[in-house]
């Protein structure tokens, strides 16, 4: 069929008129009416679904993004230690000096994320944020925390490591 031969059809279908009886014209409009207020009534749904569906996802693309930082941050706890061991360890006062730089500024990237280091010297002992590696006799200080073997982390309150103390009993 020709292209001019469709657009004849097409314009004579489109041209063409169906009278509705007066009777039925009401009927008629209440019922695209009513399906109006279907399909409207779907469409808010769908819009608040779909406002919903975002704010999950936007949620729980913020919590993966937090864990993984947060796991990242766990894996370079150790570096920092070793940092800390090199430092004590030098004698030469130009390379410990070289050697603080690098740690503060792993330091300075950790508080940017949020972490902290936990100063917990002096401190009564508590299960929930320190492990206790030893206790050691001391009568005055009998709970407190009296020497922190291995430094302890949080992240906005959460800790990531917990300190490793030695206790006094």
């Amino acid at each position: 069929m020709s292209k001019e031969k469709r657009n004849d059809i097409q314009e004579e279908e489109a041209l063409e008129f169906k009278p509705v009886p007066p009777e039925t014209a009401g009927d008629e409009f209440n019922v695209q009416e009513d399906k109006y207020e279907a399909l409207y009534s779907q469409y808010i749904r769908l819009q608040a679904d779909f406002e919903n569906f975002k704010k999950r996802n936007m949620a729980a693309v913020s919590a993966m993004y937090a864990s993984g930082v947060s796991d990242m941050i766990i894996e370079i706890l150790p570096v920092i230690d070793y940092l800390d061991m090199a430092i004590e360890a030098q004698k030469d006062e130009e390379q410990r000096k070289g050697i603080e730089l690098v740690k503060n500024a792993f330091m300075s990237v950790m508080e940017k994320h949020g972490v902290e280091e936990m100063d917990c010297l002096g401190e009564m002992f508590d299960h929930n944020k320190h492990e206790a590696v030893m206790k050691v006799e001391d009568s005055g200080k009998s709970g407190k925390i009296v020497e922190v073997v291995k430094k302890g982390y949080q992240k906005e309150g959460k800790v990531l490591r917990h300190p490793m103390v030695v206790v006094a009993e």
